[in-house]
């Protein structure tokens, strides 16, 4: 089954209306999983999906035997600011992206701004930690947008004089707006999931990452599901 791409479904993980996860396309099912499983031994049909099925999925799932999950596919149009594509494009094993060049077109003005900052955890580099009423946030706002325009006005300054959109792209920031193609199978989204939707990634990642969980999940429900459940017994 594919979804047609005339009338996307979106979510807005960041609530501005822009960052968006739009689901573009999928191919395949449950039944799907379970038939490239059994064809191993001349097994797979097409009968509806029943309890044999769904304990098989279980099966594969509790064993990790991956390869019945990448034969189906699921494209996400995602709107994120670059520092969470950038966490999300180290994922490529299963995985196929597209995006806006910044060497094609004059790039738009699109920034994120937090609603709120965090304040660094102390005891790990790579996390953060919600604010104790320390960090003045009045302060924090002014000086992000203010760089954020400085920046974009720089990049319209020189594209003005004429220096090549491939330099000129140099000076933008990391909150700026990029819109890629994401394709997973669902072995490669499920560990996406793993390390993207976890207490260690950054907040604003995971946002992205359960918008484009909810949007898969429907067509993989018993998947989604017995992997919910095998993960919540640790």
């Amino acid at each position: 089954m594919t979804v047609s791409t005339s009338t996307p479904l979106t979510l807005f993980p960041l609530g501005d209306g822009i960052g968006s996860v739009s689901l573009v396309q999928h191919v395949g099912d449950d039944k799907m999983i379970v038939n490239a499983a059994r064809v191993s031994f001349g097994g797979d049909n097409s009968k509806p999906l029943d309890v044999r099925d769904e304990k098989l999925i279980r099966y594969l799932l509790t064993h990790h035997h991956g390869s019945p999950f990448e034969h189906n596919l699921i494209t996400f149009k995602v709107v994120c600011p670059i520092f969470v594509d950038r966490q999300m494009v180290r994922h490529r094993v299963g995985v196929s992206k597209n995006e806006v060049s910044g060497r094609y077109v004059e790039l738009q003005e699109r920034n994120f701004t937090p609603p709120s900052f965090r304040k660094q955890a102390p005891s790990n580099r790579q996390a953060s930690v919600e604010d104790d009423g320390t960090l003045d946030q009045e302060a924090a706002a002014r000086i992000w947008v203010e760089a954020w325009r400085n920046a974009f006005g720089a990049y319209q300054e020189l594209l003005h004089l004429g220096v090549t959109r491939e330099q000129a792209r140099g000076v933008l920031p990391l909150s700026l707006y990029t819109e890629s193609y994401y394709t997973f199978n669902v072995r490669s989204l499920l560990h996406f999931l793993e390390l993207r939707d976890h207490e260690g990634a950054q907040y604003e990642t995971r946002l992205f990452a359960r918008a484009m969980a909810e949007l898969a999940e429907p067509f993989f429900p018993v998947t989604f599901r017995e992997w919910r459940e095998l993960h919540a017994q640790g």
